[in-house]
């Protein structure tokens, strides 16, 4: 089964890599037509935070990923994952150039509040050499950020998608763990202490955030 699998891997890596975006499984959580993670809220007020973002957009912007969140809980860990738990947080919109658009928002009254803000990264290309992955899962750390620091595996950066729990501590701080394919597009990281995200393959450079 193994070998099976690894010849498809490579059988489909070249049109994975030539896509302009790797489209999930919405089975995973996404949102309709391009990967969404939700750091934090649980469907739905990850999809309600999103539309709510999303008027603040202009017309022609054209989006290809999406964070929303972090949203964490305001006073102690362990809140419920909503909006009238987690009032405050963002949106990180990702245009077809790569450039980020950021989303300010608050819940914290009946409406949901939304302003513009500055997004503080830099462009950064893979460095992972490509054609290396397998069937097999392989050992991976994230680095000092946890998911801020980017997971860079076969010559691409694998993005988070579906919900994704950033009360853990693994998900902002350096962890081992494995890292597991399921497709050319898409794997799963689970780290040593049972923080898991889905991911999907990113194709060119990624918006890292000022922690590196």
């Amino acid at each position: 089964m193994a070998r099976v699998f690894a010849v498809a891997l490579f059988a489909l890596a070249a049109a994975a890599c030539s896509s302009t975006a790797a489209i999930p499984d919405p089975s995973a959580g996404e949102g309709p037509g391009i990967p969404i993670a939700c750091l934090g809220l649980a469907q739905p007020d990850c999809m309600r935070a999103y539309d709510a973002a999303a008027t603040g957009l202009a017309p022609d912007v054209q989006v290809t990923y999406a964070e929303v969140g972090p949203f964490g809980c305001p006073n102690e860990p362990g809140c419920p994952r909503s909006l009238a738990f987690r009032p405050s947080g963002q949106v990180v919109f990702e245009r077809s150039n790569g450039e980020p658009i950021l989303i300010l928002m608050s819940a914290a009254t009946a409406n949901i509040a939304i302003s513009p803000g500055d997004f503080f990264g830099v462009a950064v290309a893979p460095t992972s050499t490509s054609g290396q992955l397998r069937a097999e899962p392989i050992a991976y750390s994230l680095g000092h950020c946890g998911l801020m620091s980017g997971i860079d595996i076969d010559g691409s950066w694998w993005d988070p998608v579906g919900f994704v729990n950033v009360d853990h501590p693994d998900a902002i701080n350096a962890a081992n763990g494995t890292f597991t394919p399921h497709d050319p597009n898409h794997a799963t990281f689970v780290s040593d202490g049972g923080f898991e995200v889905s991911l999907v393959r990113r194709v060119g450079e990624k918006q890292l955030p000022g922690c590196m």
